[in-house]
């Protein structure tokens, strides 16, 4: 029991500094830059609470790291999707010279068993209560442990306002927040060095 709390906590402590994974970024090899400027960040869901959440606290990361930004919602108030117009006026409102888009791909679930074990007894000389204590650890009944986690498999888009392609794209893969804002931040912690890596922003 005590190796599986072990293995737990240090699950839950690495999963709290990396709780997302990017993927299969690409960039287009004809995109030279110079870097986006300001960025209109556009979450795609229908949970109009957590699309607040999601983009309030991408552009506070962006703003830490230098970057200029704004979220879609502060402009766009329709939940759901808008028109093509609608967008297009957001970004000119706002002032952006690129749109981040962000959706949700897919759920997964993924277990992590550790087997039984059985160590083979071995007493050998017994000196009062501590030779049964360091006997028993040679002998004793290791059970198994299940656990489950969930992952939010998820794509990130960028383009260039003037232009119809993107210039950058990623998947990736985030372990199912409790917590949006923090969700969000850890997703933020590797999204932005990776488009900064790129010479995107």
């Amino acid at each position: 029991m005590i190796r599986a709390i072990l293995a737990l906590l240090l699950v839950l402590v690495l999963g709290g500094c990396a709780t997302t994974e990017v993927s299969n970024t690409w960039k287009d090899p004809q995109h030279s830059g110079p870097a986006l400027r300001k960025v209109l960040v556009v979450g795609v869901t229908k949970q109009a609470g957590v699309r607040r959440i999601f983009e309030e606290t991408f552009v506070k990361s962006l703003s830490e790291a230098g970057v200029s930004a704004v979220a879609s919602y502060t402009l766009l108030t329709t939940d759901g999707q808008v028109t093509e117009d609608a967008l297009q006026k957001a970004v000119a409102d706002a002032g952006a010279d690129g749109v981040l888009i962000a959706r949700m791909v897919e759920r997964q679930t993924d277990l992590q068993v550790t087997p039984s074990t059985i160590s083979p007894s071995y007493y050998g000389a017994r000196r009062y209560y501590y030779g049964a204590y360091s006997g028993a650890w040679t002998g004793y009944y290791e059970p198994a442990t299940v656990q489950t986690y969930h992952y939010i498999l998820g794509e990130i888009t960028v383009f260039d306002a003037g232009k119809p392609e993107p210039v950058w794209s990623a998947t990736t893969r985030t372990q199912e927040p409790g917590d949006v804002a923090k969700a969000t931040e850890g997703y933020a912690k590797v999204v932005i060095p990776a488009l900064r890596k790129d010479g995107v922003i």
